[in-house]
C-alpha cells in the first residue's frame, strides 16, 4: 500500500515559489479561509500522479471543463512552468515523482520522471507505463475511492433530482462509461446514416427520373421519324450513314443543276459528326443558292423594283407640291397683280405722299407766322394787343381775328393734309408687304421645281436615260415597273423547278437529324443505366450498407456500456452498502431512518443509470432530505467506497476538500469520528475552510497531525503556511 510522504510544489495553481508540505503523520489537515491554496495541495497530489487525465471534459469535474481562458490552467499565471515533486512511501522503500508544465508550450513543454525504490529512473511514456503499473487505480476510480472531490460533494446537494444520476455515476466512478455514452450520442451515427441514406435515396430517384425523361424524349423522336416515313427498323446507324451518302450525291446534283462548281465534302463515317456534316451540307445548300444566277438576277431586279417603285412616289409627290406652289403664286397674281403691279402701286403711292407733303410745306411758313404772332399778342400789355408785332401797324382786335383765322383756315387745312398723309403711307405699307409675300411665294415654287428637278434627275440615272421636259417620268417608270415584274414571274417559275430539289436535300437533314437525335439519346440513356453499374455507384451501396452495420454495432456497443456501467454500479453499491448505510445514519442520527438502501437500475430514457434511494419502508425519503441530509448521503457513498476498497487498495490515503458543506454541530462531529475510525487503515488528508470543523478535526482526531494553517496568499507569492 502506496502512502504519501512529502510533496514539492512550485509554479502549480495558486503557488508560484518553490513549497514543501510533509505527509509523514496519519493525519494532514490543511486550515485556512477560502482562495488561501489549500485545494491547490489536494490539485497537485491529483495532478502529479494522473497529470492530463485530470484536467478537461474527460476528468468528470465540472470546474475543469473549458478552454482559453475558461480552461482549468496547471501553471500560475506569474509562472513559467508548474513543478510537482511527490515522495511516495512504498513497500519496499520511497518512490519520488516529477512532473512538469511549461506554459504554452503544449505536448513538448510536459514531462515526467519516476524514481522507484530501487534507484532505477524513467522518463516520458515509461514513466507514465511504470506509475500506472505502481497506482494500479484508475483515474475514475481513484477520483471515487481516494480524492472527495469539493465539486462533486457541491454538484449531489444542489443538483435537481432528475440530475442526481449524473453525480452518482461520478461518485462510484462511472464517469468513463457515461462519457463514452454522450460521445455516441454526439456523433449522431443514426443521424449521419439518415442523411446518407436520404441522399443516396435522392441520387437514385435522380437517375431513374433522368432515364424517364430520356426515354420519354427517345419516344417523341421516334414518333417523329415514323411520321416522316421510317420503319422502326430503319431507326439505326447505317439508315443515317446511307441518308448522308445520297445527300453528298444530291448536293453535286443540284450544284451541277444549277451550273455551280460543288464544294468537296467529306463523307460521314461516325454517327456522333451528325451534327457538323449536317451543317455542312446547309451551309453548301445557302451558298449554292445564293450564288445561282436566277437567286442573283431575281435579287437584282426586286432592288430595281424596290427602287423605281420609292423614284415614282417620290416624283408623284413631289410633282403635287410643286403644282400646288405654282397655284398658290397664280392666284395670288390674279387678285394683287404681279410683282410689276405691285411695284408700280408702291411708286405711285410713294408720288402721292409726296404732293401732300409738298402742300404741308407751302402751308407752314404762314402758319408759323401767325402762330408767332398770336404768342407776342398773348404777352403784351393789354392796350398793345390791337400792334400787329410784323408791320407795327394797329389793327383792331388783331389779336381775336388772329385767333379766329387760325382755327377756321389754317388748322383745318394742315389737319386734312396729315390725314391725306397718313392713308397714303398706309397703301404703300399694304403694297409693299404684297410685294414681301409675292416674292415669298416664287421662292417657294422655285424650291419645290429644284427639288421637282433632283427626282427627275434621280429617275433618269435609275433608268440610265436622259429625260426631256417632254417626258412623263410617272408613266415611264410604271412601264419599266411592269417590265420587270414580268421578267420576275419568269424567275420565279425558274426557281420553282429548283426549290424542290434543295427542299428534298433539307428534308434529308431532318430525317438525319432525327436518327441522329435517337441515337444520341440512346447513349445518354445507356450511360445513366451504366451509372448503376459504375465502381463508385456499387461503392455508395457499401458504404451505405457499412454505416448501417456500424449503427447496428455502435447500438450493441451501447448497450453493452450500460450493461457494464449497470453491473459495475449495482457491485460497488452491493459492496460498500453496509458501510453507506451506516455511514449516512451515524451522520445525520436522524431516527426517521433505520435503513439506507440503494438501488440501481437503468434509465429507460436516456440509457443511463438511474439510482434509488428507500428507507427501510421502501419510501424514498431524496424529497425530504435536508442540504445536510444530501451532502451527508454523498460522503457516505465516497467514505464507504474507501472503507470497502480497505487494505486491498493500493494507496493508502484518502484526500478529502471542504466535507463539511451544508453540515451542521452535530453532524459534523459525528463525521469527525467516522474519519478517525477510517484512520486505522487510511493516511487522512482534510482541507477546510470551517473554523468549526478545524477545531473538531484537531480534537476529534487521535491519530498523530500534521497541521498546516494557509493565509494571506497573493498572486506573486502564493501563500504563507504556518505548521502548528
Amino acid at each position: 500500500m502506496l502512502r504519501l510522504k512529502t510533496i514539492d510544489i512550485e509554479g502549480f495553481r495558486g503557488f508560484t515559489q518553490k513549497t514543501p508540505i510533509e505527509f509523514d503523520k496519519p493525519i494532514a489537515l490543511l486550515f485556512g479561509g477560502n482562495h488561501q491554496g489549500k485545494s491547490s495541495v489536494l490539485n497537485a497530489i491529483e495532478w502529479c500522479l494522473y497529470g492530463d487525465e485530470c484536467i478537461g471534459e474527460k476528468s468528470g469535474i465540472r470546474e475543469r471543463v473549458g478552454t482559453g481562458e475558461m480552461a482549468w490552467r496547471v501553471v500560475n499565471d506569474n509562472s513559467d512552468k508548474a513543478h510537482v515533486k511527490l515522495e511516495i512511501e512504498g513497500e519496499k522503500g520511497a518512490i519520488t515523482i516529477t512532473r512538469t508544465e511549461a506554459k504554452r508550450k503544449g505536448k513538448r513543454g510536459k514531462s515526467i520522471k519516476i524514481s522507484l525504490e530501487n534507484g532505477t529512473e524513467k522518463e516520458g511514456d515509461e514513466a507514465d507505463q511504470e506509475l500506472a503499473k505502481l497506482l494500479r487505480v484508475s483515474f475514475r476510480d481513484f477520483a471515487a475511492t481516494v480524492y472527495q472531490h469539493q465539486e462533486t460533494i457541491h454538484d449531489f446537494v444542489m443538483q435537481k433530482p432528475s440530475e442526481q444520476s449524473d453525480v452518482m455515476d461520478r461518485l462510484l466512478g462511472l464517469s468513463d462509461y457515461r462519457n463514452i455514452l454522450d460521445g455516441i450520442k454526439k456523433s449522431n451515427v443514426s443521424k449521419v446514416q439518415k442523411e446518407l441514406t436520404e441522399e443516396f435515396d435522392k441520387l437514385q430517384i435522380r437517375v431513374q427520373e433522368a432515364i424517364k425523361i430520356r426515354q420519354e424524349e427517345l419516344d417523341d423522336k421516334r414518333g417523329k421519324a415514323r411520321d416522316k416515313g421510317l420503319s422502326e427498323e430503319e431507326l439505326n446507324e447505317n439508315k443515317l450513314l446511307e441518308l448522308a451518302e445520297s445527300s453528298n450525291k444530291d448536293i453535286n446534283d443540284f450544284a451541277r443543276l444549277l451550273g455551280l462548281t460543288p464544294t468537296p465534302l467529306s463523307s460521314l463515317s461516325n454517327w456522333e459528326n451528325t451534327d457538323s456534316f449536317i451543317k455542312d451540307i446547309k451551309n453548301d445548300c445557302n451558298r449554292l443558292w445564293a450564288e445561282s444566277p436566277d437567286v442573283i438576277e431575281q435579287s437584282k431586279k426586286q432592288m430595281e423594283r424596290s427602287q423605281m417603285v420609292s423614284l415614282k412616289s417620290q416624283y408623284e409627290t413631289q410633282y403635287e407640291n410643286f403644282k400646288s406652289k405654282e397655284k398658290e403664286l397664280e392666284g395670288f397674281e390674279q387678285k394683287n397683280g404681279n410683282r410689276n403691279e405691285i411695284d408700280n402701286k408702291i411708286k405711285k403711292a410713294v408720288q402721292e405722299k409726296e404732293a401732300v407733303d409738298k402742300q404741308i410745306k407751302q402751308i407752314s411758313p404762314k402758319a408759323k407766322l401767325i402762330e408767332e404772332g398770336i404768342s407776342i399778342l398773348k404777352s403784351a400789355a393789354p392796350s398793345d394787343t390791337d400792334i400787329c408785332p410784323l408791320c407795327g401797324e394797329k389793327v383792331p382786335n388783331l389779336l381775336e381775328h388772329l385767333q379766329k383765322d387760325w382755327e377756321q383756315k389754317i388748322n383745318a387745312q394742315v389737319e386734312e393734309l396729315n390725314k391725306q398723309a397718313g392713308e397714303v403711307d398706309e397703301k404703300k405699307t399694304d403694297f409693299e408687304r404684297l410685294k414681301k409675300e409675292h416674292i415669298r411665294l416664287e421662292q417657294d415654287s422655285q424650291t419645290e421645281k429644284e427639288r421637282l428637278k433632283k427626282v427627275i434627275k434621280n429617275i433618269s440615272q435609275c433608268l440610265d436615260k436622259e429625260l426631256t421636259d417632254q417626258d412623263d417620268p410617272a408613266t415611264i417608270l410604271s412601264i419599266e415597273i411592269k417590265n420587270i415584274d414580268q421578267r420576275l414571274k419568269k424567275i420565279e417559275d425558274a426557281i420553282k423547278g429548283k426549290q424542290s430539289s434543295i427542299n428534298a436535300i433539307l428534308e434529308k437533314m431532318d430525317i438525319m437529324n432525327l436518327l441522329y437525335d435517337i441515337l444520341l439519346f440512346k447513349k445518354k440513356l445507356e450511360e445513366i443505366n451504366q451509372i448503376q453499374r459504375t465502381d463508385e455507384y456499387q461503392k455508395q451501396e457499401k458504404i451505405r450498407t457499412s454505416i448501417s452495420n456500424l449503427v447496428k454495432d455502435i447500438e450493441e456497443l451501447s448497450k453493452i456500456i450500460k450493461s457494464c456501467m449497470l453491473k459495475e454500479a449495482e457491485q460497488k453499491i452491493d459492496s460498500a452498502r453496509s458501510a453507506i448505510d451506516y455511514y449516512f445514519r451515524k451522520i445525520t442520527s436522524n431516527p426517521a431512518f433505520q435503513t439506507l438502501n440503494i438501488k440501481v437500475e437503468e434509465d429507460k430514457r436516456t440509457g443511463g443509470n438511474f439510482y434509488i434511494f428507500e428507507d427501510q419502508d421502501g419510501k424514498r425519503p431524496i424529497p425530504i432530505l435536508s442540504q445536510g441530509d444530501l451532502n451527508s448521503l454523498a460522503l457516505s457513498i465516497f467514505l464507504g467506497l474507501a472503507k470497502t476498497s480497505g487494505d486491498s487498495h493500493p494507496l493508502g490515503f484518502i484526500l478529502m476538500d471542504d466535507s463539511s458543506q451544508s453540515l451542521d454541530s452535530q453532524q459534523k462531529a459525528r463525521l469527525v469520528e467516522i474519519l478517525n475510525e477510517l484512520s486505522d487503515i487510511k493516511n487522512i488528508i482534510v482541507s477546510t475552510m470551517d473554523t468549526e470543523m478545524q477545531q473538531l478535526l484537531k480534537d476529534g482526531l487521535t491519530k498523530l497531525k500534521t497541521i498546516c494553517e494557509f493565509s494571506a496568499w497573493t498572486p506573486d507569492s502564493g501563500p504563507k503556511i504556518l505548521n502548528v
